[in-house]
């Protein structure tokens, strides 16, 4: 059952220092290409997604040793998620630079195919087997943008102890819709799992955080 929880912590969240923490907390496959948690940083508290029920007992664990209160502030089933409604388009707001990793270069243009297909990967990868897949072929380019607004940003962010990469993302609010063969209901359980699983490549380090779309 996905899940978010807010973790309150002890100065202005630094990027580095809340993986490095939550690493040791979650990571049961360290070298894993896809983990089960994401995070993003507010003023004084880290929201975390999960996808995994199994991390919630690590994560309370882990923060209740480090002194840190922490509070789940939402959870949903993926039943649920797949029963979501019919819409004409849907809204994600950045909240957290988005990138997409090709190669050696980080991209930040949130394309659908990107997007969608960041969150198809998280729903294949972690979703309950009885709810089943999504039928969404992305290969027929179902949805574009109809409406963006914000910003590139470029970060340069360590990695593997010193070493250290620019990573470039897009932070603000992007529209999508349906132009071609495409399932309302899986496009609107994609947007409505986004908050809890993050989009696109670093989600363990703070990137692709979303706002939670309203219902």
């Amino acid at each position: 059952m996905p899940s978010l929880w807010r973790c309150q912590w002890p100065e202005e969240p630094d990027r580095q220092a809340v993986h490095r923490a939550l690493s040791r907390w979650l990571d049961t496959e360290h070298h894993a290409q896809r983990k089960p948690w994401s995070w993003v940083a507010g003023d004084a508290d880290v929201l975390i997604g999960l996808l995994d029920d199994r991390l919630a007992e690590r994560l309370c664990g882990g923060a209740d040793a480090a002194g840190l209160p922490v509070a789940q502030v939402a959870s949903v089933s993926w039943a649920e998620l797949r029963s979501g409604g019919v819409r004409e388009s849907w809204q994600l707001e950045f909240v957290s630079p988005v990138t997409f990793r090709r190669g050696n270069r980080f991209l930040p243009w949130p394309s659908p195919s990107a997007v969608f297909g960041s969150l198809r990967a998280g729903w294949r990868h972690f979703g309950a087997p009885e709810v089943g897949d999504l039928d969404l072929d992305l290969r027929l380019d179902p949805l574009v943008v109809i409406a963006f607004c914000g910003t590139s940003r470029t970060e340069r962010v360590t990695v593997h102890r010193q070493d250290s990469v620019l990573v470039g993302g897009f932070l603000g609010t992007v529209r999508y819709a349906i132009e071609g063969a495409a399932d309302p209901q899986a496009v609107d359980a994609l947007v409505r799992l986004a908050p809890f699983s993050g989009v696109g490549a670093y989600t363990t380090r703070g990137f692709g955080g979303l706002r939670k779309p309203a219902e």
